[in-house]
């Protein structure tokens, strides 16, 4: 709490005048991520180039400042908190994120740039699956797997 009020530029009792407690704090930020992350995936997915560039600009974009800060000295604490406490969140956010994939995915195989078998749904859902299943410890590795990650998916939906 020390260096969330610090990097706000307010004080923890100023923090607690705006929320109940921590996790309030953690279900406003989860809200705010996903409000936010939504709008930087549509525009990613506008953006030209291979569907591995696209990807990993869409991977980064879904995950924005957070791919920083999971790798910092309390992205572990963070993660924990923000599914413990905004599940609902999560769950609402995440699939506006994966239709926002799916709308990408279809678009791409109707114009032959890419190929998938079954759901355009169903692939978002598992590409994003997959893009959470890199946010494990150790953080540090993060930012060089959702390179990897995105590399892999789009080659193999060029195939």
């Amino acid at each position: 709490m020390a260096d969330l009020a610090k990097a706000v530029g307010m004080s923890r009792p100023a923090l607690y005048q705006y929320f109940r407690n921590k996790e309030d704090i953690a279900r406003s930020l989860t809200e705010v991520y996903f409000a936010n992350a939504a709008g930087r995936v549509a525009q990613a997915l506008q953006a030209k180039g291979t569907p591995a560039e696209v990807l990993e600009a869409a991977f980064r974009a879904k995950m924005g400042k957070l791919t920083g800060m999971i790798a910092g000295p309390h992205g572990e604490e963070l993660m924990q908190l923000g599914h413990s406490v905004s599940g609902e969140v999560v769950e609402q956010g995440t699939a506006r994120i994966v239709a926002l994939f799916a709308m990408w995915l279809e678009k791409q195989r109707l114009t032959g740039a890419i190929h998938y078998e079954g759901a355009s749904e169903d692939v978002a859902r598992v590409m994003m699956n997959a893009l959470n299943g890199i946010k494990v410890p150790p953080y540090k590795q993060f930012d060089r797997d959702l390179t990897i990650l995105a590399q892999t998916l789009g080659r193999g939906l060029s195939v």
